[in-house]
């Protein structure tokens, strides 16, 4: 199984908007996958809101695989590789589930 997250500002579940950055989200949409299919959704607060550095520790804690953004954030993506985590940009800004359709369809850019 595989966490994907994804920085939002409304609690609806798969059909929130996914937002440019996580510094500017109040939630976080995360989807629990196995394969292609989502097994689980969950929706928390963002527990850490201006801080790039805690996106690591976050990450590590919650066992997150994949963050996903609706564009490149300077965020600390060596260290997220470090520790396993892979980043994802989309280019625009999609609902979760539709980003979420194109990273399965290997529409999203990687940030090597």
């Amino acid at each position: 199984m595989v966490r994907i997250v994804f920085p939002t500002n409304q609690k609806m579940s798969y059909i929130s908007p996914v937002e440019s950055t996580f510094e500017d989200s109040k939630y976080l949409t995360i989807l629990n996958v196995r394969g292609q299919n989502i097994t689980a959704v969950e929706t928390i607060k963002n527990p850490h809101p201006h801080s790039k550095e805690e996106i690591i520790r976050e990450c590590k804690d919650n066992h997150f695989g994949v963050l996903i953004l609706s564009e490149n954030e300077k965020i600390p993506v060596g260290e997220l590789k470090k520790s396993g985590v892979s980043v994802f940009t989309s280019n625009t800004n999609k609902t979760v589930l539709n980003t979420f359709s194109d990273f399965v369809q290997d529409k999203l850019k990687k940030v090597k």
